[in-house]
């Protein structure tokens, strides 16, 4: 680096390796990059063959009408958001090979090398995170009961609250908390990273609200804080929004002061939004 100015490096690692605070010789050199998942939009332009831009999320609010007709008059995203959510997160869907098979080959080597051997824990204590890995994804999202997790992998709470974060690190699952707790403080609520994992572990039992709301949290978290909703609600955005998520059909009065997200809707009006377009915030 000292003596070849000009040399451009670049490489990859894990997701659970803290690069600049485990390295501080390279905090001051090198520029780091999450590489997220593909959104909705990016599957969408792939796969449709369209060249839509990415929408900041005040935008959206305030013009989701709009944006939504101008998308839904070049094509219908509808048709296409099903597929997404069941496989469009993961690059490797566009390889010719059994998509949720290799998902599950990942999932595993995520477990293996990201969280044991980065974190240093030996291979013997494997099966514990798998198990884990399995009642979180069976319940999600749903609070988790760290004393019945303890009993269930045979260990101590404080190593089931240590191998939660381990699994958030390595983007398998995610954290929700009320505003102003975060870890180590038990979450509130533990969600699967994004939906396209929810399908393998157990394909004919995953609920349409809870693809619903994975999915609504896994594409606002990389730009925005998400927290625990306010009553009878879902999220809180930027400690600012109060989001509920819906099939089509709401229940119930509208209450003016919340944003309902709406699946199966190609065009909201209002504070009904359709949920697939906020898979056009990256």
């Amino acid at each position: 680096y000292d003596h070849f100015p000009e040399l451009k490096i670049v490489f990859s690692g894990s997701s659970v390796m803290r690069l600049k605070e485990e390295n501080p010789l390279l905090s001051g050199v090198a520029d780091s990059y999450n590489l997220r998942g593909f959104s909705f939009r990016e599957y969408l332009n792939l796969m449709a063959g369209t060249d839509f831009p990415s929408v900041k999320l005040d935008e959206l609010l305030c013009n989701h009408t709009v944006i939504a007709s101008e998308i839904c008059n070049k094509v219908k995203p509808l048709a296409y958001f099903q597929d997404y959510l069941h496989h469009g997160f993961y690059p490797f869907f566009l390889e010719k090979r059994n998509f949720s098979e290799n998902l599950i080959k990942t999932m595993n080597m995520m477990m293996e090398v990201d969280i044991l051997f980065i974190k240093q824990i030996e291979l013997t204590y494997l099966p514990k995170v798998r198990k884990l890995l399995y009642l979180l994804a069976v319940n999600a999202p749903s609070a988790p009961n760290v004393s019945q997790l303890s009993k269930e992998i045979q260990t101590s709470r404080a190593t089931v609250v240590n191998y939660i974060k381990y699994l958030k690190d390595a983007r398998l699952i995610n954290m929700l908390y009320p505003v102003d707790e975060e870890f180590p403080k038990k979450p509130t609520m533990v969600y699967m990273h994004n939906t396209n994992l929810m399908y393998p572990i157990r394909p004919a039992q995953v609920e349409e609200q809870a693809v619903r709301e994975t999915f609504f949290y896994n594409t606002l978290h990389k730009d925005n804080r998400l927290n625990k909703g306010e009553k009878n609600t879902h999220f809180l955005v930027n400690q600012k929004y109060n989001f509920k998520i819906e099939s089509e059909n709401i229940r119930g009065r509208i209450n003016p002061d919340i944003y309902y997200t709406i699946d199966r809707t190609e065009i909201g009006r209002e504070n009904k939004i359709p949920l697939w377009l906020f898979g056009f915030l990256y």
